[in-house]
Order: C-alpha cells, then sequence, then structure tokens
C-alpha cells in the first residue's frame, strides 16, 4: 500500500515537473476606486467656516463659536465620520466672565450636560448638546497670565 502510495505522489510531481504544473493566478491589482465624501455641515448655529483663517483651517466650525476678536492658534482633528469632532484653540486679552457670557447667551437653548471648575489653575469647561442630539459643543476656559486660552471641542453626530 505504503508502494502505491509513494509511485502516485512521484508520478504526480514528474507530471508537474515537466508540464509545468498550473500556477495559480495572482489577482490584478487595480487602484482603489473609493471617493471620498467632504462631510456637509449642518450646523444649529449657522453659518460655518469653509477654509483657513490666518493658518489655522478652521472648516467645519460654526462661525459663532468663535468667541469676538479670539485669535485662532490651533486645529486638532478632523470630521471624518459622525461623533468624531476637532478640537480648536483660541487666544483673547477679555477676561473669563466675559467670554463665559458671551458663550452662555449663544448656547441658551442647548442643554448644558457637564461642567466643571477648578479655581486653583483658573480653569472652567462646560459640554451642552443641540436639541435632537445633533451636536456637542464644550467650551475650555483658562486664564494665562495677561491672556485668556479658548479651547473649543466641537462634534456633529450627525454628517
Amino acid at each position: 500500500m505504503l508502494r502505491r502510495i509513494t509511485t502516485f505522489f512521484s508520478i504526480g510531481l514528474i507530471f508537474c515537473l515537466f508540464t509545468g504544473c498550473p500556477k495559480p493566478k495572482k489577482p490584478e491589482l487595480t487602484p482603489a476606486t473609493v471617493e471620498k465624501k467632504e462631510p456637509t455641515f449642518n450646523s444649529a448655529l449657522g453659518e460655518v467656516f469653509l477654509g483657513k483663517v490666518g493658518d489655522v483651517d478652521l472648516t467645519g466650525l460654526p462661525k459663532k463659536l468663535v468667541y469676538p476678536g479670539a485669535k485662532p492658534l490651533a486645529r486638532y482633528g478632523k470630521y471624518e465620520k459622525p461623533r468624531w469632532g476637532c478640537s480648536y484653540n483660541f487666544e483673547t486679552r477679555d477676561q473669563p466672565d466675559a467670554i463665559w457670557r458671551y458663550y452662555h447667551n449663544l448656547l441658551a437653548g442647548w442643554k448644558l450636560v457637564d461642567s466643571n471648575e477648578v479655581k486653583e489653575w483658573n480653569y472652567k469647561f462646560e459640554t451642552y448638546v443641540a436639541e435632537g442630539d445633533k451636536e456637542v459643543v464644550q467650551v475650555n476656559v483658562t486664564k494665562k497670565e495677561e491672556k485668556t486660552v479658548i479651547v473649543i471641542c466641537h462634534t456633529y453626530n450627525e454628517l
């Protein structure tokens, strides 16, 4: 029995060596034809930025979320998927109380869902959710010497 099996495999091996056993075809590699769709921004706060302000790309950020006169410093993240947001850093010489008055008036119709204040660090944040859970905004304000740093974290829950 062992002799038959050995003979069968030997004949098969000789056949493959001399006839060039069919080799499996390699799949054709074609470039991905995935179109990257740009998100459509529909903010409860109205008009949004669609480009840079100075050196900072503010695309997707509702214009009203920029405190009047604040200088944009940086942006972190992209609006690639629902619930993936961006963080924007700004600075101003205005006092935190004036900044908070602006954001409390702006977000008066939104639901305050979280807040915290650390007086020793001159730091406070508040998180708001738009009606229907369509957007989330977190406002962070920190006094640093003669300037006030504002960090706006913003996300669209639908894109």
